[in-house]
């Protein structure tokens, strides 16, 4: 499930993060602070979410040293998310962060130690309005849980090793939060039309505030409302595609049509609801 982040306020989404869970036999304490610190980072360089007081959510530590796990989300920790204003509770669970020796002799009897790291974390978000867990990833180094090799030459101390693994896997947790929490922004006006009629520029309803930036991709979908076995779902389709041209301040943007002109002018005019949303963003 794609969790949507409304960008025509200007709103912050608020988000608790849960004290992460983790197996003592498989994580050194020093590292788990790290880790967590990482994924906290990848929600506030976004500039989109408020994250709930450290010191309240550090009050829940004691629910989830309860769990000794991550697989389950007790009610009584969602219910005091909820009690804590937050929209969306962020639970992590670090399955290993460990480093091993490797010893190499050059044939000369000349022996390095080196180290390589195993690095493995889950990360899921809760939805505290339902108390369900509604996105989870297992989030690992992309050339391979081992890292010694990715570097051409090995760390030489444990801690060098897991502090690359965590650099390792920044892209992968900034991933997460952009896939499962885009913005949607809205079209305020077509500024300008090509001889057909056609949109060439418009202006959105997001700026600085909410991270973009000049030469973003963006596209444009259409919701239309269907009912299935006697339920309304929301059926997107994308009629066309944006390029912001001048961000002109923390709400307010300038994009260039590269697709789709006449259609977005004319279910803009018709008073369609449109969407614009990140083009690697669903």
């Amino acid at each position: 499930m794609v969790l949507s982040v409304s960008a025509m306020a200007q709103e912050k989404t608020p988000v608790g993060i849960l004290p992460f869970t983790y197996v003592s036999s498989s994580v050194d304490y020093q590292h788990v602070n790290s880790i967590q610190e990482t994924v906290i980072n990848a929600f506030v360089k976004t500039r989109r979410f408020n994250i709930v007081d450290r010191s309240k959510t550090d009050a829940l530590k004691k629910e989830k040293e309860l769990q000794k796990t991550d697989d389950f989300i007790d009610g009584s920790v969602v219910e005091q998310g909820r009690n804590l204003g937050a929209a969306y509770l962020v639970s992590g669970h670090i399955i290993s962060a460990k480093a091993e020796a490797v010893r190499s002799d050059d044939g000369r009897g000349h022996v390095t130690i080196t180290y390589k790291a195993k690095l493995s974390i889950s990360l899921k978000v809760i939805d505290v309005a339902s108390g369900q867990v509604i996105a989870s990833e297992t989030i690992e180094p992309k050339s391979g849980s081992f890292l010694g090799g990715l570097f051409g030459i090995g760390a030489t101390s444990e801690t060098e090793s897991i502090t690359k693994a965590i650099q390792k896997i920044e892209g992968k947790i900034d991933e997460f939060v952009a896939n499962n929490f885009p913005v949607m922004f809205a079209i305020v006006e077509i500024q300008e039309k090509d001889g057909q009629g056609g949109a060439t520029k418009v202006l959105l309803a997001g700026g600085s505030g909410f991270g973009l930036k000049s030469g973003d991709k963006l596209k444009v979908v259409e919701l239309t409302e269907v009912e299935v076995y006697g339920k309304k779902l929301f059926r997107k389709k994308e009629i066309g595609e944006l390029t912001v041209s001048v961000v002109e301040d923390e709400n307010f943007s300038i994009c260039s049509v590269t697709e789709g002109g006449f259609n977005i002018a004319s279910k803009f005019e018709a008073k369609a609801r449109l969407q614009v949303i990140s083009k690697n963003k669903e």
